[in-house]
């Protein structure tokens, strides 16, 4: 292994490392470290482009979870009551019997938009966070 690189240990569900697998057999990456290294790459960056938010923004914010985990629907209902001046609307989907997706429309400062994520990525039972801002002309 080079000098520059560093090893790592990472515990994966068996149906998560299967698709990295598939991923790797596809030809399009040589090995799971390629392709991890890849898939933390954009991870890093996705990470970096929702932290140090300022101005007053527009957008979405995109959560993925299970509605069954203890506490985490009464908490993204907690969120809507919480950040009243920054989301302007809510849609809720319901993916399958224990998945939920919700769509949450912001606007507003920078700040209170990443405060929002901090408080929604640690419940337990959220699979993912997405933010997308748009520009939007004032």
């Amino acid at each position: 292994m080079s000098d520059d690189l560093d090893r790592m240990s990472v515990t994966l569900p068996p149906a998560l490392l299967a698709e990295l697998d598939g991923v790797v057999e596809a030809g399009d990456y040589d090995s799971r470290s390629e392709a991890t290294r890849d898939a933390l790459r954009a991870f890093v960056t996705e990470f970096n482009q929702q932290t140090d938010l300022s101005g007053t923004l527009s957008g979405t914010v995109v959560v993925l979870y299970e509605h069954e985990h203890s506490g985490v629907t009464d908490e993204m209902s907690e969120l809507q009551h919480d950040f009243t001046e920054t989301i302007i609307a809510v849609h809720h989907v319901h993916l399958s019997d224990h998945l939920c997706l919700e769509s949450i429309a912001v606007d507003g400062p920078g700040e209170r938009i990443e405060a929002l994520l901090d408080r929604i990525r640690p419940l337990k039972g959220v699979h993912g966070v997405k933010l997308t801002v748009v520009e939007a002309d004032r």
